[in-house]
């Protein structure tokens, strides 16, 4: 929800493409639903216990979804996308 204020989305909070610097695969991507962007919990990690994230763990960024199984938490984070897919 932060990151789409910053983008300038103000309170409509659209579905979020996360894409991941690994090419291929089923988990290179995710679309988070605008339940999810909005879920306070949901988060763009970079540390993790104030350490910089390790690249198992997903270094430079990791998205971390409530409920979301840990294989659809996306590692390797490049590109965030704002928008209803086309």
């Amino acid at each position: 929800t932060d990151l789409a204020a910053l983008v300038g989305l103000g309170t409509h909070t659209p579905q979020v493409l996360v894409e991941s610097v690994q090419r291929g695969g089923s988990f290179s991507s995710v679309v988070l639903s605008e339940g999810q962007v909005r879920d306070a919990r949901s988060l763009l990690a970079v540390r993790v216990n104030g350490a910089v994230l390790s690249l198992d763990h997903g270094y430079p960024a990791r998205v971390i979804v409530p409920g979301a199984p840990g294989v659809h938490n996306t590692k390797w984070v490049t590109r965030l996308t704002f928008g209803e897919p086309s």
